[in-house]
């Protein structure tokens, strides 16, 4: 029977969303329940990243549902950007690339998915669906690959992010044997990311996935099967 690693990121206390800590809580249980139920064998994976941390009570709720629980909330990067960027979408995709990159390089260093044939990212809040097929990922044309849900067009010019096209990232996975690769990636995004913060501009994460994931280790589907609310509006997203 495959294997496979999940990472969950949270951030209950966060400073831009319509939700409280509390809702942002029972969204993120629901995330978790969603991956025991349609993610058999698995370890999961759970960072937190609010600022300010959330409290011991909150922290017990949540690490009691998962394998392993990374709390971020001091990190002195993740304080940085919340401390001294204003941009909220910037704001939130770089903080997130931290934390993503900080917590894969912890999983190689402790070896968390050792067995594990494929390892996914579920953005907490929101929940797998029926929709969602794990015999798809077992094809043999994701061997050795990245499995992301099809390109869209971008809601920016060009000028904006320098990219024209997006991958929906609420839920994404890689074959274990690219962890190294994506590591790697993840450096490339976030020093990209800083250098165009730096110079006046913008991109998140749906493009810069789009702009550095090389074609021949990606495989599109079109239904990934995840479901939730946009925190800063609460509308329904499903794909």
């Amino acid at each position: 029977m495959s294997k496979y690693g999940v990472l969950i990121t949270s951030a209950a206390n966060a400073k831009f969303s319509k939700y409280t800590p509390e809702e942002r809580v029972v969204q993120t249980l629901k995330t978790i329940e969603s991956v025991k139920q349609y993610i058999p064998n698995a370890v999961i994976c759970m960072t937190e990243c609010s600022i300010p941390e959330v409290d011991a009570t909150t922290k017990d709720k949540l690490s009691s549902q998962v394998d392993y629980f990374i709390n971020l909330s001091k990190d002195p990067n993740v304080n940085w950007i919340n401390s001294n960027i204003q941009h909220q979408d910037t704001v939130k995709n770089l903080t997130e690339l931290v934390v993503v990159s900080k917590f894969f390089k912890l999983a190689k260093q402790h070896n968390w998915f050792a067995d594990c044939d494929r390892i996914f990212k579920v953005s907490g809040r929101y929940w797998l669906t029926d929709k969602f097929d794990i015999t798809r990922y077992q094809q043999p044309d994701a061997k050795g690959k990245y499995v992301v849900s099809k390109k869209m067009l971008s809601q920016f010019s060009k000028e904006v992010t320098d990219q024209s096209l997006q991958y929906m990232l609420r839920v994404y996975s890689l074959d274990s044997v690219l962890l190294d690769d994506f590591i790697d990636r993840l450096n490339q995004m976030i020093a990209l990311m800083q250098t165009r913060v730096n110079n006046g501009g913008y991109i998140d994460i749906e493009h810069l996935f789009c702009k550095l994931l090389p074609e021949e280790k990606v495989l599109e589907i079109a239904r990934t099967g995840v479901k939730g609310h946009v925190a800063p509006n609460g509308a329904l997203i499903e794909n």
